[in-house]
């Protein structure tokens, strides 16, 4: 919803949620100390803890990013997804007005480095983010959709959707599949 910035007590306290964060950080070297959490189960077990909703063998930020969830209680992340050094804002600030709404991040998703997911924006199962590429408020990347560009609406599209069995056994289904081939001598 819509809340303005000098009277919401959620804007209040966000505000020094963002003014403490610099406590993270290791003196002199601006290092964030969940640095050293990047793409390990705890940072995911950290963003739980702030409440974000978030599936199984998740990898958020293995390359860091700048900011990391700001908004993590309205994220929902499910099973198998990446965030590389990517954006997830579920906040918009105009004028005054801080609005705030719920961004879905679907199964087996990638959001690759310097992407951008805006407030109440959806990526579908298996959709992909390419470098560089800003997905404005309440867009929907469709299944199996790869997009790039700044903002990458519909006529952005650079893969046309996959159908699950088009995907890798290891993607699909966690197992590994093993190809053998005999050679002769």
């Amino acid at each position: 919803g819509s809340y303005a910035w000098d009277s919401s007590s959620y804007c209040q306290r966000w505000q020094l949620y963002l003014s403490l964060a610099p406590l993270r950080s290791f003196e002199g070297h601006g290092a964030d100390l969940l640095d050293m959490f990047r793409g390990s189960q705890y940072l995911v077990w950290y963003f739980r803890a702030l409440g974000a909703r978030i599936g199984k063998r998740v990898c958020l930020y293995p390359n860091g990013a700048d900011p990391m969830m700001t908004e993590p209680e309205l994220v929902t992340i499910q099973d198998g997804a990446c965030i590389d050094e990517a954006a997830l804002i579920a906040h918009l600030n105009t004028q005054g007005v801080f609005t705030l709404n719920r961004l879905h991040v679907g199964e087996q998703c990638v959001m690759r480095t310097f992407s951008r997911l805006q407030q109440s924006a959806v990526m579908e199962p298996r959709s992909m983010l390419g470098e560089h590429t800003l997905i404005l408020p309440a867009d929907r990347v469709q299944e199996g959709e790869w997009r790039q560009g700044w903002p990458a609406g519909p006529g952005y599209v650079i893969a046309t959707p996959l159908r699950k069995g088009d995907l890798p056994a290891l993607l699909t289904t966690g197992k590994e599949e093993t190809n053998t081939v005999k050679v002769q001598q």
